[in-house]
């Protein structure tokens, strides 16, 4: 199912404008490059969660993503093709309420979603929380496959190491004293904040609220996901020193394998070897633009 016609199929109640609305003190914040496919069903399934107010953050679009989130907010900002860390950093800072919410462009909130992780994140402790997903659809084996892994091994209700940020509320204070690293310029940024934040004793856990994702639609879509994920990884691994990170990628083939044979079924074993092998491209690529940029640095110098 397409995820805007997702949408009409799901709610087709007509929405107030958002100065009208507001009953859940949240501040919104999405952040969106090239998004206009997916971002008018987004906006609206915010609009119908009544947030205090919704901020985009656009990554110097192309397409029409501004004009579509012109309709919903008029708190749009660039982050000047600076990365997605900065983004989301920038988003924190210009949000009026005490809670933030990260939702990816390309994400439905079912109603009253982020006013059930909030309860939850409050009557936990958590310094954030992030929802269950759950796929838009499975019409095809990329979206059916990551919806097991991840129906697998993240939908899991409790304290957590690791959150991501494909919709997740944090307290605006926490993100404030332990801000997003610019450094990360695509994926790791979220991995760094919940690590920052656990240094700190800080909790971190999983709602038992739910959300929809438009998962990789196809091998290249997928494969190109997980490319950027290694490059994400060459960062933490560059900046922590962890040169375990070297080796995950190569340890997603020997999970899936088990995965497959606890099911009983080889039919997830091509999901794991693809994300394997792109995100060791992915890894590469990035420590080789790291080392190539410290080397033209020591040169100018």
């Amino acid at each position: 199912m397409h995820f805007v016609s997702f949408w009409s199929c799901y709610n087709k109640r007509s929405f107030t404008p958002l100065a009208l609305r507001g009953t859940v003190e949240i501040s919104v914040i999405v952040c969106a490059k090239n998004a206009e496919s997916t971002l008018e069903a987004c906006l609206k399934s915010i609009e119908e969660n009544e947030p205090s107010e919704i901020i985009l953050i656009d990554g110097n679009s192309s397409d029409g993503t501004v004009q579509t989130a012109s309709k919903h907010t008029h708190r749009i900002y660039s982050d000047e093709g600076k990365g997605l860390a900065y983004a989301r950093q920038l988003g924190a800072q210009k949000a009026k309420s005490e809670y933030i919410a990260y939702v990816d462009s390309d994400v439905v909130l079912p109603p009253n979603c982020l006013q059930k992780m909030l309860e939850e994140l409050q009557k936990k402790g958590y310094a954030g929380i992030h929802a269950q997903v759950v796929s838009l659809s499975n019409e095809n084996y990329w979206e059916w496959a990551e919806d097991q892994h991840v129906r697998m091994m993240f939908n899991r209700v409790g304290e957590r190491k690791w959150i991501g940020n494909i919709a997740a509320i944090f307290g605006k204070q926490a993100v404030m004293e332990n801000p997003f690293d610019p450094f990360f310029i695509g994926a790791g940024e979220d991995k760094n904040l919940s690590l920052n934040l656990r240094k700190k004793g800080l909790k971190l856990g999983i709602s038992s609220a739910y959300i929809y994702h438009q998962h990789r639609t196809s091998a290249r879509g997928f494969i190109k996901q997980r490319i950027w994920y290694g490059k994400g990884g060459s960062r933490f691994l560059w900046k922590y020193k962890r040169i375990a990170q070297l080796v995950h990628p190569s340890l997603i083939v020997p999970f899936g394998i088990f995965v497959c044979l606890r099911k009983r079924s080889p039919r997830m074993l091509p999901y794991y070897i693809v994300w394997s092998v792109s995100s060791n491209i992915g890894m590469t690529l990035g420590l080789a633009q790291l080392i190539f940029q410290k080397l033209k640095v020591n040169r100018q110098h």
